[in-house]
């Protein structure tokens, strides 16, 4: 009887939860309620309340949850396969929704143009990663490319790559463009040497290195818009 009890004011707790949410979006959730309701599709009988709560408790906060990798995840008590799963595909699902928005973007005219476009593709990575952007004669894009993982210095960007794919995509010119997960969006002493380097390389295959974008979660830095940093990007075949 008392399990009959439970059950039916489980399912009531769900009902509401899932009213509110439709009522009025997630701006009222608390930050456990927003992982409470996520995972009631993945644990459609078991009460999610007292796992959202030690997922918050065990990693810090939503976006903590969501960038956690799933060997640790399932640690967490109440968390199986199909919940683990559910998590880590929130990351990757922002990226391909903020990407596909992004690619309304097809022209780079200006530095807010450039940005727009980059920083859904850098979304929720928690390692460096490198990539150029390809762009013709009148700045349509061409293409985009992620040619490294790791931190930017010539150890993990071949030169010869970076000119294969921006010949390949006839490429009148690129815009460099890598992340910071943590810490500031300025750049670093390798980032400055290793762009010195990419500038130099492609410019012996004339294409321009127009640009070099520095991405952290909440800010940018453009190396050309700098005044320290712009004679890096003059060109001079």
């Amino acid at each position: 009887m008392d399990k009959d009890k439970n059950a039916k004011l489980h399912t009531g707790h769900r009902e509401r939860v899932r009213e509110k949410y439709l009522k009025s979006g997630l701006e009222s959730f608390a930050d456990h309620e927003v992982l409470e309701l996520l995972l009631f599709y993945a644990n459609p009988r078991s009460d999610t309340n007292p796992v959202a709560h030690e997922l918050i408790t065990r990693f810090g906060s939503v976006s903590a949850v969501f960038e956690a990798n799933y060997d640790d995840l399932v640690t967490v008590k109440g968390v199986g396969d199909a919940a683990a799963t559910l998590i880590t595909l929130m990351p990757q699902l922002f990226r391909r929704y903020s990407q596909d928005k992004a690619d309304a973007v097809r022209v780079i005219t200006d530095m807010k143009a450039a940005t727009d476009y980059l920083i859904p593709r850098f979304y929720g990575f928690t390692l460096e990663r490198v990539g150029i952007l390809c762009l013709d004669i009148q700045g349509r894009i061409k293409n985009f490319v992620f040619v490294a993982e790791g931190s930017l210095n010539l150890a993990h960007i071949d030169p010869r790559r970076v000119a294969q794919i921006a010949l390949q995509n006839n490429a009148d010119s690129v815009i460099l463009a890598h992340n910071h997960p943590a810490g500031p969006a300025a750049p670093s002493r390798s980032d400055i040497e290793t762009t010195k380097s990419l500038v130099n390389a492609l410019k012996l295959i004339n294409i321009k290195v127009v640009d070099h974008i520095i991405l952290s979660n909440e800010d940018y830095f453009s190396m050309a818009a700098s005044p320290k940093f712009a004679p890096v990007f003059i060109y001079n075949p």
